[in-house]
């Protein structure tokens, strides 16, 4: 029969996904974030249109415009900064809004995640061998193949909208500058919302592919799942963290036993044990809570709060701290010396 825990058959464990987020494993469609930056450049260049033209006006101007005789560094600069400055300004609100929707569509997919991990060096990636697999491997001539039918529908969409437009185009010359900035303007506009249009159906497809992908990555055999909850099971952090609920609950369960204590013998600086005993029921008497320092100022309190006779006595307190667990009957050796207390306190109680 096959080994059927060696096959990829069980879900990832919350722990795996963020193990491999960390490493950089996270589902993310580049072609959406495209589809992000296309849009806003739909949308930002009309709205900027005004002052877009007018710095490419400024910068054919000043190019037409006599230069510096003398050929330097210096010179060179200048010119240029004075022939592509207005431009460039006018460009850079688009541009700020491009580079904010593809960050903003970036953060959709994958959230605020900064690891440093998938920048760290491993040999794999190095090793020329394993280079040489990865590039002919089904998943690159699957990323080569998809790449050429986008640049193919990409050159279809603008052959069509130029091949609709080629009058159009050829009268640009006839028309004045602005007007023909304008048509420039309106018809590379309408080519980018039908590109990002196009693009945003690509990267829709392309995320859900993508997730896919990294959700069949990261599936895990059942020897791992196993050896995963396990680890999770007895973990260091989870055994602190048990450790610290049971110290809690033990606390808790001996604040609410002082009440029922007879009486709480202690050291004045340091212990405090609560002792109860039946006659009827018990064989000999019980410790029902103990504590040091903290927890016995907290003994002391409790039994203060609810009437329980305190009675400092530090040899036994010390004694009764060290030797007696919490729900356990005290040793034959302490019978005299808890015996002597015990009957103090009934005295004490039959005399009310």
């Amino acid at each position: 029969m096959p080994d059927t825990s060696q096959e990829r058959t069980e879900q990832a464990t919350p722990r795996k996904r963020q193990r491999v987020r960390r490493e950089g494993t996270v589902a993310k469609s580049t072609d959406l974030t495209t589809a992000g930056v296309f849009l806003a450049l739909a949308v930002g260049l009309p709205l900027a249109f005004g002052g877009l033209a007018y710095g490419i006006l400024q910068t054919m101007q000043n190019g037409l415009a006599p230069s510096a005789t003398t050929l330097s560094l210096h010179a060179l600069s200048e010119h240029l900064a004075k022939t592509m400055g207005p431009a460039g300004i006018a460009l850079l609100p688009v541009l700020f809004l491009a580079m904010g929707a593809g960050v903003a569509t970036s953060l959709a997919q994958v959230g605020f995640h900064l690891s440093a991990e998938p920048l760290a060096p491993k040999f794999n990636r190095i090793n020329p061998i394993e280079g040489f697999k990865r590039l002919l491997s089904r998943r690159s001539f699957f990323e080569l193949a998809k790449t050429l039918a986008k640049l193919g529908i990409l050159g279809w969409i603008a052959w069509k909208d130029l091949s609709s437009n080629w009058d159009e185009l050829l009268a640009l010359a006839t028309l004045p500058p602005l007007n023909a900035l304008a048509w420039v303007g309106g018809f590379l506009s309408s080519l980018l919302l039908k590109v990002a249009m196009l693009w945003v159906v690509i990267g829709i497809l392309d995320y859900a592919f993508q997730r896919r992908q990294v959700e069949k990555e990261i599936m895990m055999t059942r020897d791992e799942l196993k050896r995963e909850l396990k680890e999770t099971e007895f973990s260091p952090e989870l055994r602190a963290e048990l450790a610290r609920r049971r110290r809690a609950l033990a606390r808790a369960r001996q604040m609410a036993s002082v009440k029922k204590a007879d009486v709480v013998v202690t050291n004045p600086l340091e212990y405090a044990v609560a002792l109860k005993y039946d006659e009827k029921k018990m064989a000999a008497p019980v410790v029902v809570a103990k504590g040091r320092h903290r927890m016995a100022d907290r003994i002391r309190d409790e039994a203060k709060k609810h009437r329980v006779p305190i009675v400092p006595n530090p040899p036994l307190a010390r004694t009764l701290y060290k030797e007696v667990e919490v729900g356990s009957m005290i040793p034959p050796s302490l019978y005299q010396a808890v015996a002597e207390i015990l009957a103090v306190v009934f005295r004490s109680k039959s005399r009310r």
